[in-house]
């Protein structure tokens, strides 16, 4: 019996991968209308004769339709066309069940390849004949020993204004190279005004008026500082506008920025923090308007000593399960990540920092309860090793636009953000844990002792692996999902394409997985 119906299965879904397909989603780089097809001796009779747009004589596709001839291929081979744009994954699945024919020796799906893309902005690649170790460029996107991959990544997704990053921090700023249309209004949830720094309390404005400090500001001994612009700078990773010809390249050329002012002087409370997230994720807060725009990547590159307290865990729980998914950084003791929070706690993907040359960076946290790491890059030795951000000249309030060179791990952090939203534009129907998932599967091996599995993540943040991670999750993940509840996992291609070998798997396996939480905290 259960040999019948696996066999009436296998019928139904051969025959939904037979034409007439749903149609691919318009203008997707992965798409294909072509199959190669190797022929053996005795096949190779039948393409003598046949002249281009000519019907493929005798070989059709399972449901009848038939094939359009567009060449020969060296020697025994043809390029044929489909009577349909399909996704590359179905094409290779129709590529396997023209393979069948007693006449052909091999088939695949004629892929698309395209250039690498190179933003257009001055300070992503060293200028022409500079010494890398003055002039390094923006070297965590591209470098090969430690960067992301996104020259790769880029040619598969650039982004979506569909996707909203949420980003807890000191504000934002104007910047010449901050595309405004991209900044949604976003709220200052400060209470307290000595930390605000801009004469009130909560307001709609999370203008940053700068968090300088004078000694003992924050406490007895502790030294003053200048305004650090930190919210500016993490932004900049993110969504700085790229092939502009101005300043750097943002990792996501089209995703929304949602400013949220949590930090100020001395930074900012749990109580603060805690609102802003619910806020963030489209929760009401009281006292508060709701938010119209909720983010599905919420950014905290925030961190403090402590375990996590029940507040902060609640608020995570209530955005994840709302929706969004929530990236922390380990933060920059050089302690145990388990000994910070938000870091420590359950429901965040937690973020390491690695250097230049792929080894640990002394100043991240490290641990267990690390998901991943990223490029943080170090000053101290050689500036042109810190990563490239935007920022502002003035050391109190603002003054002028300005470029910097910076490190520490909220800048890892804003890596795996702005990967995450590239996720969600190539398919908005991942779930939190599925993204987590894929981009601790994707990342790269370590290529320094330094770091292990053990204290600083999965790997490397690879955008690239990712991404490609994102339009076939079924590779990575399996394909069999548990949907339950916000932080469930789903069936990651989006509604609108039909796979039928994973309905087949869940149809015939009906196996759900167990739901996978990651622990992880945020960073300063």
């Amino acid at each position: 019996m259960i040999k019948r119906i696996t066999g009436l299965l296998l019928s139904l879904c051969v025959s939904a991968m037979a034409f007439p397909l749903l149609a691919a989603e318009p203008g997707s780089r992965m798409d294909t209308r072509q199959i190669i097809v190797r022929l053996k001796d005795d096949g190779v009779r039948r393409i003598q004769s046949v002249r281009r747009d000519d019907v493929v004589p005798d070989l059709r596709l399972p449901d009848g339709s038939q094939l359009t001839f567009i060449r020969r291929f060296d020697g025994n081979g043809m390029v044929v066309r489909l009577p349909q744009s399909v996704t590359y994954r179905q094409a290779e699945q129709l590529a396997a069940q023209l393979a069948a024919d007693p006449a052909v020796l091999a088939a695949q799906a004629d892929k698309r390849l395209y250039p690498a893309l190179v933003p257009f902005d001055p300070e992503y690649l060293p200028a022409p004949g500079a010494d890398p170790l003055v002039d390094s460029g923006q070297w965590n996107l591209f470098e090969a020993e430690a960067g992301i991959h996104m020259p790769t990544a880029w040619d598969q997704n650039t982004g979506s204004a569909n996707v909203v990053i949420a980003q807890l921090d000191t504000g934002i700023l104007t910047h010449r190279d901050l595309n405004a249309a991209r900044v949604l209004a976003g709220y200052d949830f400060i209470t307290d005004i000595f930390t605000a720094n801009d004469g009130d309390a909560r307001d709609p404005d999370p203008s940053d008026p700068g968090d300088a400090t004078l000694d003992n500001d924050c406490g007895p001994g502790e030294f003053g500082a200048n305004s650090s612009w930190h919210g500016l700078s993490v932004a900049s990773i993110m969504v700085a506008e790229s092939n502009n010809g101005i300043d750097m390249a943002g990792i996501d050329f089209s995703a929304r920025l949602l400013p949220v002012r949590v930090l100020g002087k001395c930074g900012g409370s749990v109580s603060d923090v805690s609102d802003a997230l619910r806020w963030a994720a489209g929760l009401s807060v009281a006292g508060v308007p709701d938010n119209p725009t909720p983010a599905r990547v919420i950014n905290m590159s925030l961190s403090g000593p402590g375990n996590c307290s029940a507040e902060e865990q609640s608020a995570i729980n209530a955005a994840v399960n709302a929706g969004a998914m929530v990236v922390v950084s380990a933060g920059n003791e050089g302690v145990d990540v388990a000994t910070q929070s938000p870091a420590n706690c359950a429901n965040v993907l937690t973020v390491g920092a690695i250097l230049r040359d792929g080894s640990r960076a002394l100043y991240t946290n490290s641990g267990e309860e690390v998901s991943l790491s990223a490029p943080g890059g170090l000053t101290t030795t050689r500036p042109a090793d810190g990563l490239l951000v935007l920022s502002n000249t003035g050391l109190d309030g603002p003054v002028t636009d300005t470029i910097a060179r910076i490190a520490g791990s909220s800048f890892s952090t804003a890596q795996v953000s702005a990967v995450a939203a590239l996720m969600l534009a190539v398919d908005n129907t991942l779930t939190s844990n599925q993204v987590q998932l894929l981009l601790k599967r994707t990342t790269s091996s370590f290529p320094d002792t330094s770091c292990n599995t053990s204290t600083c993540g999965s790997g490397i943040l690879d955008a690239d692996a990712a991404l490609a991670g994102a339009a076939d999750p079924a590779s990575i993940l399996g394909g069999i999902a548990n949907t339950s509840g916000g932080g469930g996992y789903s069936l990651g291609p989006a509604a609108a394409r039909f796979d039928p070998l994973l309905l087949l798997l869940l149809l015939v396996a009906g196996v759900r997985w167990v739901r996978h939480t990651t622990r992880t905290r945020p960073i300063t």
